[in-house]
């Protein structure tokens, strides 16, 4: 990890935050340059990243438990970011050649310059990326109750004002919260193993201009050995995140309010888990076209 601003550590994460107030500023005045027509292919590989880290960290076993359980549990979250979602192909302003070029998504490194076709010595850049790293990580607590009838009911809530020296009137409000269900299945049949279905709703909101909703549901498998347990299955995840600002771009400036669909996809997941009585450490991590994974630790009964 190279250069890390703060929507990987304090926009996100509200965890290891660095100088959080200017670089969260940057962002928005990044955000605010781009018309709606072209903040997607910039700011989309970031809800791609935020929707595969906040769809993981709730399963840590493929049983749900039978008798009430409760637990408070920390858990951290991080994609890796692929090449792919480094540079995106962008409409060259009029004037500019060619009419098509390859510049920084927010995860990409300095953009590159367009000349224009008449004028020597005039150039048109985008962005530069404000994300340079191999991982991008998302952070929270979470609130585990078990026992309701073979469901589990996990509870996750993060905001800015939970960390003090974040209290800057320069530093937007940021609000991450979830809810994952689990219900077990083989409760009702006689299996080898254990088998539960479970699903996600997940929010986060950055300052005026952020919205981030998404979804997931998916298949477990499992079973435990002793102090140790694995589980698996498939994860479908999806959503959307809203942006809502004003626009600065000279060819499309005005009140921008406009989505960027996170398309559903569906991803493999493998956990483990080492139980110690009151306390549990988990892993979690989903494959597909974007890969991330889980750790936490888990105290309570």
């Amino acid at each position: 990890m190279r250069r890390l601003t703060a929507i990987v550590s304090a926009g996100v994460a509200v965890t290891t935050i660095a100088k959080p107030a200017r670089a969260q500023s940057g962002l928005e005045s990044v955000i605010e340059q781009y018309s709606g027509a072209r903040i997607q292919g910039y700011i989309q590989p970031l809800a791609d990243a935020l929707v595969a880290n906040l769809s993981i960290g709730y399963i840590n076993s493929a049983t749900s438990p039978r008798k009430f359980s409760f637990s408070l549990e920390a858990v951290a979250m991080t994609a890796k970011i692929s090449e792919s979602m480094r540079m995106y192909t962008a409409a060259t302003p009029d004037g500019f050649q060619p009419a098509t070029h390859e510049t920084s998504t927010i995860f990409g490194g300095p953009a590159q310059p367009v000349q224009h076709s008449t004028l020597p010595g005039i150039s048109y850049r985008g962005a530069d990326g404000l994300v340079d790293a191999e991982y991008f990580p998302t952070a929270a607590p979470q609130l585990r109750i078990g026992g309701l009838a073979g469901t589990e009911v996990v509870i996750r809530y993060a905001s800015s004002s939970m960390v003090p020296f974040l209290e800057d009137e320069d530093f937007p409000d940021l609000t991450l919260w979830g809810i994952g269900v689990q219900h077990s299945i083989s409760q009702y049949l006689k299996l080898p193993i254990d088998l539960s279905v479970a699903a996600s709703l997940n929010s986060l909101k950055f300052g005026d201009i952020v919205d981030l909703s998404s979804t997931s549901f998916g298949v477990n498998v499992g079973r435990s050995f002793g102090l140790f347990g694995v589980s698996g299955g498939i994860v479908s995840d999806g959503g959307t995140m809203n942006l809502t600002y004003t626009s600065t771009d000279p060819d499309g400036a005005g009140s921008v309010d406009v989505d960027l669909d996170v398309k559903r996809s569906v991803r493999f997941r493998a956990g483990a888990a080492l139980n110690f009585g009151f306390i549990r450490l988990f892993g979690d991590a989903a494959f597909g076209d974007i890969v991330s994974y889980a750790a936490g630790l888990r105290l309570g009964i």
